[in-house]
Parts: C-alpha cells; sequence; structure tokens
C-alpha cells in the first residue's frame, strides 16, 4: 500500500504537481495514471458496447456508462489543468452519448453536473437539448418517488433558455435548498451566501460515494461545485470573495468560447 500511495499519489504523497493543475490535491504522477485509468475504461466500456450491441442487448444504460466515462475523463482532464477548450472536446462525447442515455433509474447527481457544465461551456443547442430532455424524461418518469422538476435543474436551464416556470422546491433540500434560496437574493446578499454554501459545500456531500475519494488509491478526479459556477455566471455575481474555494471553477466560470 505504501508504494502505491508514493505512485500515485496518496495523501501523504507531495509530489510535483501537474502544470496548471486546478485540483487541490494530488500530483501530476497520480493524474497521469488517472487519465490512463479513464482512457482504458472508455475502451473497455466501447469494446463490451460493441459486443453487445451484436447480440441484441444493447440498453439505454450502456450509452450512460459511456457518458460517465466521458465525464469522469472531463473531470480528470479539468483537474490536471488541461486546457478548457481540450475538456470541451471530451464533455461534447459525454454529452452526445448522454442523450441517449436515459433510463426510469437515472440519476440527479449526474444529471446536475451535465446541466451545469454544459451551461459553463456553452456548448451547441443540440448537445444541450439532449441533456434538457433527460431531465423531462425523469420529471415525467422517474422512478425515485421523492422526484418532482428540480429548482436547481430548472434555474440553470432556464439560465439559458427560459422554457418552463420555475420550480420552488428542490429533490434533495439537506444539500441544494440553501442554494436555491440564494437565487432569489439580490446580489449583494447571495454573494455572501455563495460563499458561505461553498464553504460548507464539502462536508455537505460527506454521504456522496466520491466524498474523501483523494484518501483512496486512483479514484480521485477533483472535488467540484460546478452548479455554483453556474449560478453565480447566470446571476452575474462578483465571486471575488469565493474565487479562490478549492471547489469553485474560477476560470471555466470566465471563460468565454
Amino acid at each position: 500500500m505504501g508504494f502505491l500511495n508514493k505512485l500515485f499519489g496518496g495523501s501523504n504523497t507531495k509530489g510535483k504537481r501537474a502544470p496548471n493543475q486546478r485540483a487541490e490535491f494530488k500530483d501530476a504522477r497520480f493524474f497521469e495514471a488517472m487519465l490512463k485509468k479513464k482512457e482504458h475504461n472508455i475502451i473497455a466500456d466501447m469494446e463490451t458496447r460493441e459486443m453487445l450491441e451484436k447480440e441484441g442487448k444493447l440498453t439505454a444504460y450502456h450509452n450512460w456508462m459511456m457518458a460517465f466515462d466521458y465525464l469522469d475523463k472531463f473531470q480528470v482532464e479539468y483537474s490536471m489543468g488541461h486546457s478548457i477548450e481540450q475538456c470541451y472536446e471530451v464533455f461534447i462525447k459525454a454529452a452526445e452519448w448522454y442523450a441517449g442515455g436515459w433510463e426510469e433509474d437515472s440519476t440527479y447527481a449526474d444529471m446536475l453536473e451535465m446541466v451545469a457544465i454544459g451551461y459553463l461551456l456553452e456548448i451547441p443547442d443540440e448537445n444541450y437539448e439532449g441533456i434538457v430532455r433527460t431531465v423531462e424524461q425523469s420529471d415525467a418518469g422517474s422512478d425515485y418517488p421523492e422526484w418532482k422538476p428540480d429548482g436547481i435543474l430548472w434555474f440553470i436551464i432556464n439560465g439559458r433558455k427560459a422554457r418552463r416556470p420555475q420550480p420552488d422546491a428542490v429533490i434533495w433540500p439537506s444539500l441544494y435548498q440553501s442554494l436555491l434560496d440564494l437565487t432569489k437574493m439580490n446580489k449583494a446578499d447571495a454573494e455572501v451566501a455563495m460563499k458561505q454554501y461553498l464553504e460548507n459545500w464539502y462536508e455537505l456531500h460527506r454521504n456522496d460515494p466520491w466524498y474523501d475519494t483523494h484518501k483512496k488509491e486512483l479514484a480521485y478526479t477533483g472535488y467540484w461545485c460546478w452548479e455554483a459556477g453556474a449560478i453565480s455566471k447566470i446571476m452575474g455575481l462578483d465571486d471575488t470573495s469565493y474565487k479562490d474555494s478549492p471547489y469553485y471553477p474560477y476560470d471555466l466560470v470566465h471563460w468565454k468560447p
């Protein structure tokens, strides 16, 4: 275990950071290994998908799996410091697969990531519409009894193109109610509230599977609150007071395609 920690940038290893590294934890060697792992996953899952397609056993889940692989790769590349232009191309592939990956048990977490990152990257309408359709499908027919039109998802979607009344509730109040509340504030109050939200964000997600992955082998892809970035951009907030938060994707918020 000690050897692996040394090789892959364990939590106590302070190796050389990747050039322009954005993520708080790990080092260049770790992220190079993670990138290879994600690229291997893409190849392996594509081979599985092609085999299942020949056997007539392909389902929407296999499209989602490809989308998840590319979303993971996007996050690794962003965390390790690749240019946003490079990351953009990876995310487009995630969006293309995601459009055909909806099932009744599709999850909120990756839906929120796709909606928020797609907004920040200003991806083409046809790609963003594919993401929006998955939200609409879940609103109409999710297997989760707690599912309802979600205020955070629709605030971001409507921020790009208004298309439906803004929901006043969120699916997961303990995680997102305070974020929805700040969307109703004036800018000055919202900026204070966003800073506070980001300070609490990591611990709010302590039950999520990615929590503390920087302490594990080849699991950490970075900790990013994409939705905070999207909402800051939509509201035109002055993010000076929280731009240095380790969870805030500052350069992506201010990137222009």
